[in-house]
């Protein structure tokens, strides 16, 4: 009896020395709600209804769970911007989604500053967790949020910390993070790190950041900086990333590091084995990966529960009718000529800033607005985000340089991928009150061909007014870097881009954007071969 009353005893003790934790990361949000497309009403598999399904299913399988958020969730669809302007007695929806799931902390991404600090605050006081932020400081170099939280998990003590992309200062605008400096992430963890282990105790640290994978030899106050922090702070157990809207799965020197993607596309997943040395856990092994939400993926009932009302004030809201419009609003061609949608971004721009030229990308590759009848539904689409529109001042030579900086964006003519995959579509630029070509068939650096205005050939040292978006004006796409514009602003719009097309739109009972036809790509392109490369 005595024997099997050891060997019982035996089997809890080892039992009791080992442990297996679980962590699941979301990132990106951008209020993101229910399991569809916002603006096609169509089914996708993404969103808050059935990311909520899959992490309740992940919490059944193991009880020892830490949810947590790499940001950008307060900011990005018209129910944000319903709840944040309109609706503000209704709760935050990620935020009250986030409080029913439990989650333990979120990471403060740079899109959480689009409303404004107050707007900010006010929402992080709704929320029953911790926003993070270690290397976002005051004026005064306090620091603006908590660096971390504690979570114990299975007997587990466990350092959660925060950092925000330090690029956030320029792409929040020129208002929204004023008064506050954002330190470089591996700097600030550098003299976090070590703390939380020796000091406070912590058996595991992971880091949640709203920046990206970055690389290794990267500098300080790189906008992404996984890699770059995993090799050079000691001390990590996982790495969860958000911001550049990837899909993530890697790891390096060990340690797992994930981005689960954009609007509740996938759910990121560590999961860490442990085992108690010398009266500290420590962990034995790591492994990450990432779960996708599926077509019989079901919505969780409470998120559509504690949304409705502000889901329908925002169908209200987006449903109300703007105008008529005499020709098809088409983006899949922005990208090879003048058309009527970039046109009508163009006119916006120009007349909310009496600049004599626009600069404006293509809000995507496959959006298309029908002539008929339109509602706000429709052109809220083309302008989804809160930049506001800026003028600056700038010389032929530099009008030239911004425009060799799209024309990156394409590959030589003759070769069968037409388009630069490092330079996305939002990051292809045309400009709206000159006239000039791209020719695909020279180097990158010497595209621009008959450079013109008002029918005189553009000289270096002319100058110009130029309306762009904040973002751009930020340093989003590296266009300020390429033409080294280093100046402030004429002037910088109250209202967003996207308030300004409504006012626009909702100001005419008829539409219909002159196109002068004042660009083109040398050779055409066939728009056989550019619907099948959309992307």
């Amino acid at each position: 009896m005595r024997h099997w009353l050891w060997i019982l005893l035996i089997a809890l003790g080892l039992q009791a020395q080992e442990a297996r934790i679980q962590i699941l990361g979301t990132t990106d949000l951008h209020g993101h709600v229910m399991a569809e497309e916002t603006f096609s009403l169509q089914p996708a598999n993404q969103g808050w209804a059935k990311l909520a399904t899959l992490i309740r299913r992940q919490r059944a399988l193991n009880p020892d769970t830490i949810l947590v958020d790499c940001g950008d969730t307060i900011q990005g669809e018209p129910l944000n911007y319903v709840r944040n302007t309109l609706r503000r007695d209704l709760p935050e929806p990620s935020v009250a989604i986030m409080n029913a799931l439990g989650y333990a902390a979120m990471a403060v991404g740079n899109h959480e500053y689009d409303f404004g600090q107050d707007l900010l605050r006010e929402v992080e006081k709704q929320a029953r967790f911790p926003f993070l932020s270690a290397n976002t400081l005051t004026a005064r170099g306090l620091h603006a949020f908590p660096t971390h939280t504690l979570v114990t998990v299975g007997g587990v003590r466990v350092a959660v910390v925060g950092f925000t992309t330090p690029r956030t200062a320029a792409l929040a605008g020129p208002r929204n993070a004023t008064d506050l400096v954002f330190q470089d992430i591996v700097a600030a963890a550098r003299e976090l790190v070590p703390r939380l282990r020796e000091k406070e105790k912590a058996d595991v640290v992971v880091a949640l950041l709203h920046s990206g994978l970055g690389t290794v030899d990267g500098h300080a106050g790189d906008e992404n900086a996984a890699l770059r922090l995993a090799d050079q702070v000691p001390g990590l157990d996982a790495i969860f990333t958000g911001h550049t809207h990837q899909a993530i799965q890697t790891e390096y020197k060990g340690i797992p590091i994930l981005q689960a993607q954009v609007y509740g596309r996938a759910l990121a997943v560590v999961d860490l084995s442990l085992r108690k040395e010398k009266g500290r856990w420590r962990v034995g092994a790591a492994q990450g990966r990432l779960l996708r939400p599926e077509a019989d993926t079901l919505a969780d009932p409470e998120v559509a529960r504690l949304t409705a009302e502000l889901r329908a004030a925002t169908d209200r809201y987006l449903d109300t009718a703007a105008t008529n419009l005499l020709v098809d609003l088409d983006s899949r061609w922005a990208r090879m000529e003048d058309t009527p949608l970039m046109q009508l971004l163009h006119q916006v721009q120009r007349q909310a800033t009496g600049a004599q030229l626009s600069a404006a990308a293509s809000p995507g590759a496959r959006l298309f607005i029908p002539k008929g009848p339109t509602s706000v539904r429709q052109f809220y689409a083309l302008a989804p985000y809160e930049n506001q529109v800026a003028r600056i001042r700038i010389t032929g030579a530099q009008l030239k340089a911004y425009l060799e900086h799209a024309a990156r964006h394409y590959t030589y003519s003759w070769e069968p991928e037409l388009y630069n995959r490092e330079v996305p579509i939002h990051d292809f630029d045309t400009v709206d009150g000159v006239a000039y070509a791209l020719n695909l068939g020279r180097p990158v650096g010497s595209r621009v061909a008959s450079l013109s205005y008002q029918g005189q050939p553009v000289k270096p040292e002319q100058t110009f007014t130029l309306a762009l978006t904040t973002y751009r004006l930020g340093g989003g796409g590296g266009y300020m870097e390429a033409i080294g514009f280093k100046g402030t602003p004429d002037l910088v719009t109250e209202a967003s881009q996207r308030n300004l097309l409504l006012a626009y739109v909702l100001a005419r009972p008829t539409l219909n954007p002159a196109v002068p036809n004042a660009w083109r790509t040398i050779p055409y392109l066939d728009r056989e071969r550019v619907l099948n490369q959309a992307k």
